[in-house]
C-alpha cells in the first residue's frame, strides 16, 4: 500500500484487499467525484451512485455486480448536469474468463433499476437519469440482464468508443439523445439498439451489427418506435449498420379526410422516411422496415443497394422496395482516365442484370478499364477479412495487385487521483 492510512481512497496497482473493503472505497471515491482508477477487479452488492461528475478508469479490470440492481446509476443532485464517463487505460489487458470479449476493463452483472411504468429492470451497467450524461470511450459491457444495458431516460449518451456485447438490447433510449461517433454493439439477442420517442444519431466510425440473435419478429439491430412523431429520430450520416432497421410509427391508418389509407398511400407516406434515415458517408447493409401501426398492410420495407466506385471513391445507397429490381444509377464518369464499362458482384466477372428481383442486400462495384491502354479489365474479387468489419474489395491488373481503400467503409483495488467537491 501506499502508506497513507488516513485516506483510504489512496492505494497502488499491488495492493489486495477483501472484496467488501473494495467495493466500499469505491463506492466512497465515486461518491466523492473527480477521478477513479481500478487497480484491481471488483465485486460489488450495491448500486453506484454517482451525483457529481466521474471519470471511471476500468483500467482493463473487471467490475461485476454480484447484487440486484444497475452497476452504475447516475442521478442530477442539484441544478448542474452530472456526467459519468468510462474509460479504459489499459484495453490490452487480458480475462481468462472472459476470453470471447475485447481485452481490457469489463462491467458486468447488472440486473438493472425498476424505472417504473411499463418500463421494468433496465439500465443494468448504466442507469442515465434526466439531466446526466454518460461518455463511453472503453471499456466492454456485458452480461447484464435487463432491458438496456445503458438506459437513456431523457438524459445524453456519447459513445465514442468500447463495446456493448451479450446484452438482450444493447441501449434503451428512452426519449433522450444517443450519439454514437465510434464503437461497437454486437451481439445483442433482441435488439441492438431501441428508440423510444428519443434522437440518435451515428456517424464516424460507429459500427452497429449482428444483433436480434433470437430473430423474433420485433427485433433488430435498431428498433425505433415514435408514439408522437410523424418523422423518425434516427439518423446515420456515418458509420455501419450490417443488418436490420425497423421504425414503427404509433399512428392512425386514416387519411384527414377520414378515408382509409391504401397500400400506395402507405408506401408514399413511409418512403421519404426510410430514405432520410442515411446520409452523407452513412453505410447501411442490410434490410429497413417502416411501419404505422399493426395493420396488415402499412408495412413498408426494402433492401439495401449499395453501389461502390473504387477508382472515384464514392459509395451510393439505393433502398429497393420488396420485391422490386433496384434502378441502375447513373453512369459515372471517366476518372484519371479510366472509363465506366459497367456493375458487377464481388467475385464476378458478369455485368450485373439490372431486371433482377432483389431478394436481400446487395452491393455491386464498378469496373472500369485499366490505368494503361493494355486492354485488361479489373474484376472484384474475394477480399477475405480478419473481423466481421465491411472493407473494399481487391481489384488485379497482370503483375500488379491494387488494394483501393474506400475510405466511407472504414470502421473502421482502485485508485482515486483527484476529487471534486
Amino acid at each position: 500500500t501506499s502508506g497513507d492510512v488516513t485516506n483510504p481512497l489512496v492505494c497502488t496497482a499491488d495492493a489486495t484487499s477483501p472484496p467488501d473493503n473494495a467495493a466500499t472505497r469505491l463506492k466512497s471515491a465515486i461518491s466523492n467525484g473527480g477521478t477513479v482508477q481500478l487497480t484491481e477487479d471488483i465485486e460489488i452488492r450495491e448500486t453506484l451512485l454517482v451525483t457529481r461528475d466521474v471519470t471511471l478508469d476500468l483500467n482493463g479490470h473487471v467490475l461485476k455486480m454480484t447484487g440486484d440492481g444497475s452497476v452504475l446509476r447516475v442521478k442530477k443532485d442539484g441544478p448542474d448536469r452530472v456526467t459519468l464517463i468510462i474509460t479504459d487505460s489499459r484495453p490490452q489487458n487480458p480475462h481468462g474468463s472472459y476470453a470471447d470479449l475485447p481485452a481490457g476493463g469489463v462491467i458486468t452483472g447488472g440486473k438493472g433499476t425498476d424505472a417504473g411504468g411499463s418500463v421494468r429492470s433496465v439500465g443494468g451497467a448504466v442507469f442515465l437519469e434526466n439531466g446526466t450524461t454518460l461518455k463511453l470511450e472503453g471499456g466492454t459491457l456485458t452480461g447484464n440482464s435487463s432491458h438496456g444495458s445503458v438506459f437513456i431516460n431523457g438524459a445524453t449518451f456519447v459513445m465514442t468508443g468500447g463495446t456493448i456485447t451479450g446484452e438482450t438490447v444493447g441501449v434503451h433510449n428512452n426519449v433522450g439523445t444517443f450519439t454514437m461517433i465510434g464503437g461497437r454493439i454486437t451481439g445483442c439477442s433482441d435488439r441492438g439498439v431501441y428508440v423510444y420517442n428519443g434522437n440518435m444519431t451515428m456517424s464516424d466510425t460507429a459500427y452497429i451489427g449482428g444483433n436480434d440473435t433470437n430473430q423474433y419478429p420485433k427485433t433488430a439491430d435498431i428498433y425505433v418506435h415514435e408514439p408522437v412523431r410523424k418523422v423518425t429520430g434516427l439518423s446515420v450520416t456515418g458509420g455501419i449498420i450490417e443488418g436490420k432497421v425497423y421504425i414503427f410509427f404509433e399512428t392512425s391508418n386514416m387519411k384527414p379526410d377520414g378515408e382509409s389509407r391504401d397500400d400506395d398511400y402507405n408506401v408514399k407516406a413511409l418512403k421519404s422516411v426510410a430514405e432520410s434515415v442515411v446520409k452523407g458517408n452513412g453505410v447501411l447493409d442490410g434490410h429497413i422496415r417502416v411501419k404505422m401501426d399493426d395493420t396488415p398492410g402499412t408495412a413498408v420495407d426494402y433492401n439495401t443497394v449499395n453501389f461502390i466506385d473504387e477508382v472515384a471513391k464514392t459509395r451510393t445507397l439505393k433502398l429497393v422496395l420488396q420485391p422490386n429490381a433496384v434502378e441502375e444509377p447513373e453512369t459515372p464518369t471517366t476518372v484519371n482516365g479510366r472509363e465506366f464499362m459497367y456493375w458487377t458482384k464481388e467475385g464476378v466477372s458478369e455485368a450485373w442484370d439490372f431486371s433482377t428481383e432483389i431478394k436481400g442486400p446487395l452491393t455491386l462495384y464498378a469496373v472500369r478499364t485499366p490505368a494503361s491502354s493494355g486492354g485488361y479489365y479489373y474484376y472484384p474479387t474475394t477480399d477475405t477479412k480478419a473481423d466481421d468489419s465491411k472493407g473494399s474489395p481487391k481489384t488485379a491488373d497482370p503483375g500488379v495487385a491494387l488494394y483501393a481503400a474506400l475510405s466511407l467503409l472504414s470502421l473502421t483495488g482502485l485508485t482515486c487521483t483527484a476529487k471534486k467537491r
